[in-house]
């Protein structure tokens, strides 16, 4: 890793999926990188 970090990120992330009831979804290219994408729902 070129840039540093806590590394928290993702397992912060992780527990508001989880308290909103929905799901994560990844797509990631070697050399290119990855995208993390979810869906909040109002009401």
């Amino acid at each position: 890793r070129e840039l540093g970090g806590t590394g928290l990120g993702l397992a912060i992330v992780k527990h508001i999926i989880e308290a909103h009831n929905t799901t994560i979804e990844v797509k990631s290219e070697i050399g290119k990188g990855s995208l993390f994408s979810f869906v909040l729902k109002r009401g």
